[in-house]
């Protein structure tokens, strides 16, 4: 069944849902097959990459639900120039309420919004209720027992201790899992491959931390 016309982007706006679509798959590192997923297949990756590239104009339904997966705020919105009678259609389809509504993050803290703006693999989604902060692996430094592209859910805790496994920032803005151990004048982060240099750190704070690994998922091929 064929989208009206009416129920989807002008042309004077692919540029810039374009522009919205690219950056949140870099930021999140998702390729097209990810998004594609996320969107539970609703659209496959050679239309998404048609919406991408400007050659396809994307139903206001799917460029609404791709800005909830990539936790975009719908102020963004407010920075595109719109000709009144776009505008008009925007209002028409109620767009900030219609995002806010998709948003699984009614819960999202200030912290929680912090790290998933600092770092680009970590995101803000349900695996149960309530919602939980999670990264996609990007290598395989935890291997055999997680793998690259897991996705890997943590919540703070208030105390960690030997052998948990936790998520940190070890490098630029890449959040990874580490496994901790103590010793008296620091503590040691320990990557299960052995390809991997395990790291000593003589002071860390317990911010820095982010998070103690409750739940992984893994796309079994």
């Amino acid at each position: 069944m064929r989208t009206r016309k009416n129920e989807l982007v002008s042309d004077n706006l692919k540029p810039f849902v374009s522009n919205i679509i690219k950056e949140g798959r870099a930021k999140y590192n998702y390729s097209l097959e990810d998004l594609s997923k996320a969107l539970g297949h609703k659209k496959n990756r050679q239309t998404l990459h048609k919406y991408e590239n400007g050659t396809l104009n994307i139903p206001y339904d799917i460029f609404f639900e791709i800005c909830r997966i990539f936790n975009i705020n719908d102020d963004i919105l407010d920075t595109i120039p719109m000709s009144d009678e776009e505008k008009n259609k925007m209002e028409k389809k109620l767009i900030k309420g219609y995002v806010n509504s998709m948003r699984d993050d009614n819960m999202l803290t200030v912290k929680d919004e912090k790290i998933i703006n600092t770092y680009k693999n970590a995101s803000f989604e349900s695996i149960s209720k309530p919602q939980e902060l999670s990264i996609k692996l990007l290598d395989d430094s935890m291997s055999p027992l997680y793998l690259k592209n897991d996705k890997i859910y943590f919540k703070k805790a208030d105390d960690y201790k030997n052998g948990d496994d936790i998520v940190i920032a070890i490098k630029n803005d890449v959040l990874v899992v580490r496994r901790l151990y103590r010793y008296p004048k620091g503590i040691i982060l320990q990557a299960l491959n052995p390809k991997y240099q395990t790291i000593n750190v003589n002071i860390i704070s317990t911010d820095m931390i982010l998070g103690k690994v409750n739940a992984i998922v893994r796309e079994i091929k």
